[in-house]
């Protein structure tokens, strides 16, 4: 599913945050990116799902050359690929209804209002569904974004510290709907993550990121 040589990437300042990353990950294996603050998880995610360019590498995603190559848009109508950002990622001048509905029409799926309508309930969004993301609480607003992810059903799911934000009683539901991603051999999952927490009995392969030591360390398997 994804395969990386050389990798290098940059943070915003210029600072390397990666460099000679190879990793080879296959359909239905799962990967825990783990690393303080700085240490260029959240950019690798982006990478990975075609939105940010690195310095230098090769990236394929499903077999698909992303970088170098035109990115997220090399996937379209080859591979479902869903991205749960730490914060943001909506939409702001959409419902939250519609920030669901918008990736399953893009993907002309079937039975879109079936989907979005079910994936929001999941989530107990169905009484905010027509409200904005402005309008709606913090914790709202991942649920949200992990109520797109769930109706796409995509083949690749990235996640960035799905758990920040969110109330104690919505965390069952989140790790529960993760655990039931992780387990199924059709879908691969990387999770970035400051420490394992209640992941860590996840399967998944485990890439240790650091802002003092550009070269990570090896992922294991679990």
């Amino acid at each position: 599913m994804i395969q990386i040589d050389d990798l290098a990437l940059d943070a915003p300042d210029g600072q390397p945050l990666l460099t000679g990353l190879h990793l080879s990950l296959e359909r239905g294996a799962n990967l825990l990116l783990l690393g303080p603050g700085g240490s260029g998880k959240s950019q690798l995610l982006r990478v990975l799902a075609g939105t940010l360019p690195p310095r230098a590498g090769r990236l394929r995603i499903g077999g698909v050359d992303t970088w170098p190559g035109e990115g997220a848009l090399a996937l379209v109508g080859r591979l479902r690929l869903g991205l749960v950002f730490a914060q943001g990622g909506l939409l702001s001048n959409q419902t939250l209804w519609d920030n669901v509905a918008l990736p399953l029409r893009f993907a002309g799926l079937p039975d879109v209002v079936e989907r979005t309508a079910s994936a929001l309930a999941r989530f107990g969004l169905a009484s905010v569904a027509d409200r904005r993301p402005h309008a709606v609480s913090a914790g709202d607003r991942k649920l949200a974004n992990l109520a797109r992810v769930a109706a796409l059903e995509p083949d690749l799911i990235l996640l960035d510290d799905p758990m920040e934000g969110l109330e104690v009683d919505d965390h069952p539901t989140v790790l529960g709907l993760i655990r039931g991603w992780a387990e199924d051999p059709a879908r691969t999952v990387v999770l970035a993550l400051e420490g394992p927490g209640p992941f860590a009995d996840l399967p998944a392969r485990r890439l240790h990121l650091s802002p003092a030591h550009p070269s990570p360390t090896a992922a294991e398997p679990r």
